[in-house]
């Protein structure tokens, strides 16, 4: 079936049970092209009207980029189990990274220090454990779990929520790219698709359908994390929840998943367990720290501490404080929020 033909399907955005039934009814024509897909009888006049304004031309610069269409046939069993999986999925990188153990990872955009340290420090866990992290793309706490796998030497793969030649956001561009070079990105859009509100919740679905296991790292009342976690539940996926300051908003839809039954996490090897993963021992190659230092750690905690209050409660004089401050953050130790330092999770 050729690539243009799945992007005519694609742009339709048919519901699934549809969309097979069409793909039955293309079986012995398939290399025929989009008229054929067009002449049939299933098509309402608006899906008719999505495949007619497609861009061909979209498609085309995409493949020539090296982006390939997967379909039923080469879904991870994880995704295969998902009664709506997509008709295809437009892939650009490894599609392998699929096929291995798989654990979203998701959270709010807004995200504190706090909370994208977590990421990392969980994403990198399961990176050197063999396992893919799998998230959205989007600023926060998408962002720090990719980087988190990339940064261990594992695989990621990122979720878009538009065609996959709309990166969104721009800004990720980068990122997008490092993501293609150690995993893939995947969208069950049409080339050229617009990111719209909408989309971002069928992303969230397939979040979901891809991970085996979902950990929540932050997540507001009203979410997109929220709503991932909720299709997870739904799956049967086990849904994690790491737990923060009862008085951050930003964790309050994270808390109120743990109220309804998800499970608690603290360190990346409970997670593991579930996939019957072990995580390979690590032994970090710390500097010592001064006494100065030592006594900064000491008073910091996950909550943030103004400058003021560490001089205050570590006793030592501004200057040092100050010093000590830059150093600590730069050896990776500490992270500085807005409203003052944290030790790093």
């Amino acid at each position: 079936m050729t690539l243009q033909l799945w992007q005519a399907l694609l742009a339709a955005e048919l519901n699934p049970i549809k969309g097979r039934v069409l793909l039955r009814e293309l079986g012995p024509i398939r290399n025929a092209g989009i008229q054929e897909l067009l002449a049939s009888t299933h098509l309402t006049p608006a899906e008719r009207k999505r495949v007619q304004s497609t861009s061909l031309e979209a498609v085309n610069e995409a493949e020539k980029r090296g982006v390939r269409v997967v379909s039923f046939g080469e879904y991870p069993e994880v995704l295969r189990a998902w009664n709506d999986n997509p008709l295809a999925l437009f892939v650009d990188g490894d599609w392998s990274s699929a096929a291995r153990p798989t654990i979203g990872i998701v959270g709010t955009r807004g995200a504190t220090a706090y909370g994208k340290a977590v990421a990392t420090k969980f994403a990198e866990a399961f990176a050197r454990a063999g396992v893919t992290v799998v998230s959205g793309g989007a600023i926060g706490i998408d962002a720090a779990a990719h980087k988190g796998a990339i940064s261990a030497g594992g695989q990621t793969i990122a979720v878009m929520a538009g065609g996959i030649d709309r990166l969104y956001p721009a800004q990720h561009r980068g990122l997008f790219q490092q993501i293609r070079e150690s995993g893939c990105l995947v969208s069950q859009f049409a080339c050229g698709t617009k990111p719209e509100y909408f989309r971002f919740l069928i992303r969230n679905h397939l979040v979901a359908a891809l991970s085996q296991v979902l950990v929540v790292v932050e997540a507001p009342e009203r979410s997109g994390a929220m709503s991932t976690a909720f299709r997870a539940n739904e799956l049967g996926r086990h849904v994690f929840v790491v737990p923060a300051n009862i008085e951050n908003v930003n964790f309050r839809g994270s808390h109120s998943l743990i109220r309804d039954g998800a499970t608690l996490v603290d360190h990346p090897a409970q997670v593991l367990e579930e996939l019957g993963v072990e995580l390979p021992e690590l032994v970090p190659a710390e500097t010592p720290v001064n006494p100065i230092a030592a006594r900064i750690i000491k008073v910091l905690s996950t909550d943030p501490l103004p400058t003021e209050l560490i001089v205050e409660r570590s006793g030592c004089p501004m200057s040092d404080v100050l010093s000590e401050l830059t150093m600590l953050e730069l050896d990776g130790r500490i992270i500085r929020e807005p409203s003052g330092y944290i030790l790093k999770p």
